[in-house]
């Protein structure tokens, strides 16, 4: 799935998804209250392999306004997304994050998943702060 982020001005992005399977779904939103925890989500469902996230139910078919979405995974991305967001809002180092996800979940080695979540967190802020007006930020989304 492509997930398109255009930037439309400092309060506003719009979200396009083409799902593999042709079909589209777009919001506008304010990006105060969306971009970064949308981010979040992209960086921890990736690097944890969450494919029933949020961007991986999308990818399925779910509508972006979140119409629909439940269950454990559901629960998890949300629980994941939140503090990350609040991380990437912060500039913490990659131990914030060890430290983040060694508490979220326990029973797994959070080193190197700590360092994979914060540097795809900066790759994404990095590649939004460089998308100028008007132009449009675009990632991939695979299920796995």
């Amino acid at each position: 799935m492509k997930i398109r982020f255009t930037k439309l001005s400092d309060q506003e992005h719009r979200v396009q998804v083409i799902r593999d399977d042709g079909s589209m779904d777009e919001a506008t939103l304010n990006s105060r209250s969306f971009l970064r925890h949308d981010f979040a989500h992209l960086a921890a469902e990736e690097c944890v392999g969450l494919d029933e996230g949020f961007w991986g139910l999308v990818a399925r078919g779910a509508p972006l306004n979140g119409e629909g979405m439940g269950g454990p995974y559901i629960q998890l991305a949300e629980t994941l997304a939140g503090p990350i967001q609040t991380l990437m809002r912060i500039d913490a180092p990659v131990v914030r994050y060890i430290a983040t996800l060694s508490h979220l979940l326990p029973d797994r080695d959070c080193g190197e998943l700590g360092a994979a979540v914060h540097e795809k967190a900066r790759q994404l802020q990095g590649h939004w702060q460089a998308t100028a007006y008007g132009d449009t930020m675009e990632v991939e989304w695979t299920l796995k």
